[in-house]
């Protein structure tokens, strides 16, 4: 008895060498945000305006990465990808936003970015069990988030929760480069139909 192909089967036959090509990109913003945010790292503590640079090189990286991200339920792409296209908008409207609004409105931007990412991390977190990617979902972009949403700016605190960011998405970045190309998910989290041996058929 034959089985249907699973989605995942179904994306490597129809053209492995573009889905090769789509998962190095992938890859390619992953080190993006660890660049991002290793400049991020060292600028701000230094209070250096230059910092900012590293906010665009992670927000690069995030977009990137959501573009050509790999998932095997559309859902999960359709809101990584949404939440960062939206905080990126978001944040271009804050610069024509009346200036009560514009500091709000990037910074909302901004967590909506980090929303997108963390939804990777989550995912890489799902499918292969990467600790560092359930810290980033959980814990790490949630609470400098909401952190810098519901109080005022505390450079000690983000200097540390920066450095803390950077670490956990350079190793988890260093697994995913370590991962081959169109790895499958590890544990089959992600809701792949099996296919039926023949022996257990009725």
């Amino acid at each position: 008895m034959t089985t249907n192909p699973t989605r995942e089967e179904q994306l490597v036959m129809a053209d492995p060498a573009c889905e090769r090509r789509k998962d190095i990109a992938y890859r390619t913003g992953l080190v993006l945000q660890v660049l991002g945010a290793a400049i991020l790292a060292v600028l701000y503590p230094l209070q250096s305006p230059f910092y900012t640079i590293g906010i665009m090189l992670f927000e690069a990286g995030a977009l990137l990465s959501g573009i050509f991200l790999l998932a095997w339920m559309s859902a999960v792409k359709k809101f990584i990808l949404g939440s960062i296209i939206t905080g990126l908008a978001l944040q271009v409207a804050g610069f024509y936003a009346q200036e009560q609004y514009a500091g709000l409105m990037i910074l909302a931007g901004l967590g909506l970015v980090c929303a997108g990412a963390a939804g990777m991390a989550g995912k890489e977190a799902y499918c292969f069990g990467y600790r560092e990617g359930w810290l980033l979902m959980l814990f790490g972009f949630p609470v400098m988030v909401i952190a810098n949403l519901a109080a005022r700016e505390n450079r000690i605190f983000n200097s540390l929760g920066f450095a803390a960011l950077f670490l956990l998405l350079l190793s988890l970045t260093g697994k995913k480069l370590k991962q081959r190309l169109l790895s499958p998910c590890a544990t089959n989290v992600c809701g792949v139909p099996e296919k039926k041996s023949d022996s257990f058929l009725p």
